[in-house]
C-alpha cells in the first residue's frame, strides 16, 4: 500500500508542478503571440519603397513648375508653287508691225498776234486700225472739245495729250467742234506743236511708245503781218 500511494502522490505532484509550468508559461506565449501579431500589422501597414511616391524636389519662392518641353518637330518643307504665265494672256500693247501713218496737219497757223487762242484744224491721221496719237505744245495747254469713252485719252488741258484707240474715232475726237484748241496765258503767237502718231497692235497712252513714234510733225503759229502802216477805209461823216 504505501507502494501505491507513493506513486500516486508523486503523480499527483507531478500534474501539480506541470500545471503550475502552465500557468507560468501561457501569459508568456500569449505576449509573444500578440508581439508578433503587431510586428506583422506594422510591417503590413510600413509602405514599401515601390509604393511611396518619388520624392519632389522642393522648388524655389516665385518659380513655377513647368512641363518639360516636347520634342521639336520638324515642319516639313513647303511645297514651293510656282505660277505660270498663262499663254492666253493679253500681250502688251506694242508698234504694229507695219507703219503706213500719214499726218495732215497744217504747218502754219496765222493768227492775230494779240490772240491768246486758236482752234487747230483739220486734222486727219491715218494708217492702221489702232492709231496712238500724241501732240504736245511749249507754251500753252491742249483742249479738246468733245468727249469718247471708246477711246484712251491722257493729258487733256495740258502741254501734252496723248490719245489711243479706233483710228477713225481719234480723228472725229480731234475734229470735234471747231478742231483741236489752244490756249495760251498770254500771246499764243510763236508757239510750236508737235504731232507723233503710231498704228498699234492695242490701244496704249503709254509715254514711252509716244517718244519710240516715228512719224513727226510740226506745226507753227505765227502772227500775221499787221503794222502801222496798214490803210483803213475811210469813213465819211455826214
Amino acid at each position: 500500500m504505501s507502494t501505491g500511494r507513493s506513486i500516486t502522490i508523486k503523480r499527483v505532484a507531478a500534474a501539480a508542478l506541470l500545471a503550475i509550468a502552465l500557468v507560468q508559461a501561457i501569459p508568456s506565449l500569449a505576449d509573444v503571440i500578440t508581439g508578433s501579431t503587431q510586428e506583422s500589422s506594422e510591417l503590413a501597414l510600413t509602405p514599401t519603397p515601390s509604393d511611396s511616391p518619388s520624392a519632389v524636389a522642393p522648388q524655389e519662392d516665385g518659380a513655377t513648375s513647368s512641363p518639360s518641353p516636347s520634342p521639336s518637330v520638324t515642319p516639313s518643307a513647303q511645297a514651293t508653287i510656282i505660277y505660270l504665265e498663262s499663254e492666253s494672256a493679253t500681250p502688251a500693247p506694242t508698234y504694229a508691225k507695219t507703219q503706213n501713218v500719214k499726218i495732215r496737219i497744217p504747218a502754219k497757223f496765222p493768227v492775230d498776234p494779240r490772240a491768246t487762242s486758236l482752234h487747230i484744224s483739220p486734222i486727219s491721221i491715218s494708217g492702221g486700225d489702232v492709231l496712238l496719237v500724241c501732240m504736245s505744245v511749249d507754251n500753252a495747254t491742249l483742249q479738246l472739245q468733245a468727249s469718247d469713252d471708246s477711246l484712251l485719252v491722257e493729258g487733256n488741258g495740258s502741254k501734252t495729250l496723248r490719245i489711243s484707240g479706233d483710228g477713225a474715232a481719234v480723228n472725229q475726237l480731234l475734229n470735234s467742234g471747231r478742231g483741236l484748241r489752244l490756249i495760251a496765258t498770254s500771246r499764243i503767237n510763236g508757239a510750236v506743236v508737235t504731232t507723233r502718231a503710231a498704228s498699234l497692235t492695242a490701244p496704249s497712252v503709254d509715254s514711252e511708245l509716244c517718244a519710240g513714234a516715228e512719224r513727226l510733225f510740226t506745226s507753227v503759229i505765227s502772227g500775221m503781218g499787221l503794222g502801222l502802216n496798214v490803210i483803213k477805209n475811210p469813213v465819211s461823216i455826214k
